[in-house]
């Protein structure tokens, strides 16, 4: 980051901060029943239940809690108020499991210079045992720490033999909303495990893994991430379901444990600053050699969002400067589709002229779309994940992480969903532009009218593919297809002058 920026960030958290020192960072509603603790940081915000000290709320925002209520960033809860307990702690190895979320808790609340910490402290029904339990929310990311001991004289004794079970739950705010078409490929939630790599875990899974210290386990959504590490190894044993809770078992007897949760936005710098190996959660289901092309984009599209200052924008310049990096690659398969056309004009005159010169066009097209494959693949995977895409608005479309959604469809249409998306129709017109206006040459009227239906077939696939796709990933290929028919059309005045 540069100075300039940092000096920014700095005066934004300045202010956040004085905002939140004006009306106290943490509260507690007091010590009756159903009384929260809560617990705010610059971009972390809990609400910790005095029955149970299990959050209630959680809040994650960026840049900034403050920025996200202001209008000009974004928030996702987490937790949200009548979500099930997020995190519960169990008692294993015992019949019946004792559950310590059922306990009733006392409060005090601190703070140092890297974080605001609540402790909670309550009685078992077993005599001469109390549980501590500590958060600590940072000030300035994403991440909390609790730590839960066991004290008093009969603590080691009640743990003899037994195991602390943590059970990791996702709330609503991780659901993915609904999305019809291809999308729904998209707007999924995964249960993870990173440890070397990340491994998705299947929805029908009992397969039983040994966490080392440090391995992360958790909740991904499309945008947003809950995840939990132990600083102790642990059995982990998932039950079949999609949003199924995820327990981590730790060694017996232990009397102290310490965990890490990371609730945040899948963004990489965020994710690494947490943990570096967190870093591998973002464009993770991409080959290992695709997400340094992906990488590269997505830092180009940044570069040219700080320059033009809309990511809508930047999203057209993109397109267009990726259509230039890659022209002398096109330039050379044309090339190569002229010559192989001419040697077999010369060698087959006539008829079988024309039928050469028409496979010589289709292989060029063909090896053009190969050649500026893992580009596309590339820039898809980057703009579909873009956390920065999220709520930003451009022209008449309100978020460009979602179709653009013009108008509500008097019905819903199978697949296509219930929206009227513009952006595919504008996509579309260009693509028959193009074929309309491309230089036939020597082919016949029916070898032109056999090339224009494959690709009016063509044209028509793309529209249903992409009809539900975010706006961002439609308006890259919108402005793809403007640009070659801007430049089609000035090579033909060119040619003519």
């Amino acid at each position: 980051m540069s100075n300039a920026s940092s000096i920014v960030s700095q005066a934004a958290t300045v202010i956040a901060l004085g905002a939140m020192l004006a009306a106290p960072a943490f509260a507690s509603a007091g010590q009756t029943p159903g009384a929260t603790v809560r617990v705010a940081g610059d971009r972390l915000e809990l609400a910790i239940a005095l029955d149970g000290a299990t959050p209630v709320e959680w809040r994650a925002c960026h840049p900034s809690c403050a920025s996200a209520d202001a209008g000009a960033g974004t928030s996702v809860r987490l937790v949200a108020v009548g979500d099930p307990t997020p995190i519960r702690l169990v008692v294993s190895d015992v019949d019946p499991p004792v559950d310590l979320e059922g306990l009733r808790f006392s409060s005090s609340l601190t703070e140092d210079e890297r974080a605001r910490i609540a402790t909670f402290q309550g009685d078992l029904s077993v005599p001469g045992v109390r549980l501590v339990k500590s958060f600590e929310i940072s000030r300035d990311g994403y991440e909390v720490v609790m730590t839960a001991r066991m004290v008093g004289p009969d603590a080691g004794a009640f743990m003899s033999g037994r195991r602390l079970t943590l059970e990791l739950a996702a709330g609503a705010g991780l659901m993915p909303p609904a999305a019809a078409g291809f999308a729904a490929m998209l707007e999924r939630m995964s249960r993870v495990i990173v440890t070397r790599r990340v491994r998705v875990i299947r929805d029908d899974s009992r397969e039983p893994t040994r966490l080392r210290a440090g391995d992360w386990m958790g909740f991904r959504s499309r945008f947003w991430t809950l995840l939990t590490r132990s600083d102790g190894a642990g059995d982990f044993a998932p039950e079949p379901g999609a949003g199924a809770p995820l327990g981590l078992t730790d060694e017996p007897g232990r009397l102290s444990w310490r965990y890490t949760f990371y609730g945040g936005p899948l963004e990489n710098g965020s994710l690494t600053r947490a943990d570096p190996r967190l870093g591998r959660l973002v464009f993770s289901g991409l080959w290992f050699w695709l997400r340094p092309l992906t990488f590269g984009v997505q830092y180009l599209l940044r570069g040219l969002t700080g320059l033009i200052g809309h990511p809508g924008a930047a999203i057209i310049a993109l397109a267009v400067s990726v259509e230039i990096l890659l022209s002398p690659l096109t330039v050379i398969a044309e090339w190569l589709r002229e010559r192989v056309s001419r040697i077999r004009s010369r060698r087959q005159p006539g008829a079988d002229a024309m039928q050469a010169a028409y496979r010589g066009a289709e292989g060029a097209g063909l090896a053009g779309f190969v050649i500026q494959l893992p580009v596309l693949v590339a820039v898809f995977a980057m703009l579909a994940e873009s956390f920065t895409l999220q709520n930003a608005s451009f022209l008449w479309i309100r978020d460009l992480s979602r179709p653009d959604a013009l108008a509500r469809l008097p019905v819903c249409v199978p697949f296509l969903g219930c929206d009227l998306n513009v952006l595919p129709f504008l996509m579309s017109g260009v693509s028959l532009a193009i074929l309309l206006r491309v230089d036939s040459g020597m082919l016949t009227p029916s070898l032109v009218r056999r090339a224009r239906r494959k690709q009016m077939a063509v044209t028509a696939l793309f529209f249903l593919v992409f009809y539900t796709f975010p706006a961002g990933m439609v308006l890259y290929w919108a402005s793809i297809s403007a640009f070659r028919l801007l430049s089609q059309e000035a090579g033909r005045l060119w040619r003519r002058a």
